[in-house]
């Protein structure tokens, strides 16, 4: 048997996708037994790793300290965290630069002319897709601004309990409040991203209208508990730690460690609210795309935008709205309130257990046959069909 020791700090999405992989492929290798326990990243390594007798590691550490720690086990590592290992352990992470262009392309096609990144200072992770940001928007005749938060002391998964106090709220509201609106911000993670919400709302800034932003992770509790839930790149950890199983098992196996770091590009962007927007200058079309967005739930109509507009001094014809939304938006006021409709439809069918009785109700229905109609005409089967393909 091939016994193998697991050093990862498993808090947040990224570090549990790890672990994901690494056991996908522990389960198609009934050779391999994996020792694992909960580890936050210290300035030592935890005291069983030395008791046992491992043939190799897998670890996601950053310290020098712990890297000649590991050493004295004298077996094959394999390193999911440093972006630069020390020489002679084998080396596989994200591709950042990928990360970052993947983010600038989503960006870019939600229509925006201004840019922006933030991140933390001292985090390797952030400072690589700081430069790959700037570099890609850069080749695509962009300059993006650019945040780095200078207060936040230590990167490592101890500070998971203590993170607002991790960014510099002094400096990034008026950074934010600054920026030409509409600006889209690619966050250096969905932590960073969430404080970058957090910070808007405190600022009066409506997102997706005035700020577009982009996490990286995909971890899906933040990015769901976010408001408003954020787009996220999804950095794909399940496919990175599989791949640190296999490198490994092949080092065990007399094959030479690769000199070079392996990077695995990410799996795609997850979208959801914090780009779902297209950049509009018109304040009236604007502020009319926010309320549908906020709304629709209710059963809004193309009658109840225009009361919402004239109730705040915007006071304009249907011909006009439909006229003004068509022009900057390529789509009526009608088809946007259908469309955030059935998208919050697809979401309640998707992620609940609600009887279609009550997602008529919470979607302004006034019955559920008319629920079944709206959803066939659109997505071409009842949502009791829609919701039994989907389990």
């Amino acid at each position: 048997m091939i016994n193998i020791a697991l050093v990862i700090d498993a808090i947040g999405s990224y570090g549990s996708g790890l672990l994901r992989g690494i056991s996908r492929f522990a389960h198609t290798h009934p050779n391999w037994t994996v020792e694992y326990e909960p580890w936050m990243e210290e300035e030592n390594l935890p005291r069983w790793l030395f008791r046992g007798k491992f043939q190799g590691v897998v670890c996601r550490i950053r310290n020098p300290h712990q890297f000649a720690s590991l050493r004295r086990l004298r077996v094959p590592i394999v390193d999911l965290g440093s972006l630069e290992p020390p020489k002679g352990i084998a080396n596989i992470h994200s591709d950042h630069h990928a990360i970052a262009q993947l983010a600038a392309d989503h960006l870019i096609q939600c229509g925006l002319h201004t840019f922006a990144y933030c991140g933390f200072e001292s985090q390797q992770a952030s400072e690589r897709r700081a430069v790959a940001f700037q570099q890609y928007m850069s080749e695509k005749g962009f300059t993006p601004q650019v945040f780095i938060s200078q207060s936040r002391r230590g990167t490592g998964a101890r500070r998971a309990p203590g993170w607002r106090s991790s960014i510099d709220y002094a400096n990034l509201l008026p950074w934010l409040k600054a920026l030409p609106k509409p600006a889209g911000i690619m966050a250096c993670n969905d932590i960073c991203g969430r404080l970058v919400l957090a910070g808007c709302q405190h600022a009066g800034i409506h997102v997706p209208e005035e700020i577009v932003l982009v996490g990286v992770d995909n971890d899906e509790v933040l990015c769901e508990l976010a408001v408003p839930t954020m787009t996220s790149v999804d950095p794909a950890a399940d496919r990175i730690g599989f791949e640190a199983a296999e490198m490994l098992d092949s080092v065990i196996g007399g094959v030479k460690a690769p000199n070079k770091p392996q990077l695995v590009p990410p799996a795609g962007v997850v979208t959801r609210t914090s780009t779902n927007t297209i950049a509009v200058a018109d304040p009236l079309v604007a502020k009319a795309l926010r309320y549908i967005r906020e709304y629709t739930g209710r059963g809004l109509t193309v009658d109840s935008v225009l009361d919402y507009l004239a109730n705040d001094n915007m006071l304009v014809s249907r011909c006009t709205l439909e006229r003004r939304f068509r022009s900057v938006a390529g789509f009526s006021p009608y088809e946007e309130i259908n469309r955030v409709r059935l998208n919050r439809i697809d979401r309640l069918l998707l992620n609940t257990r609600y009887p279609l009785t009550r997602v008529a109700e919470l979607t302004g229905f006034d019955a559920e046959s008319h629920l079944n109609r709206f959803f066939k005409r659109y997505r071409g089967q009842t949502p009791g069909r829609f919701r039994q393909q989907s389990t």
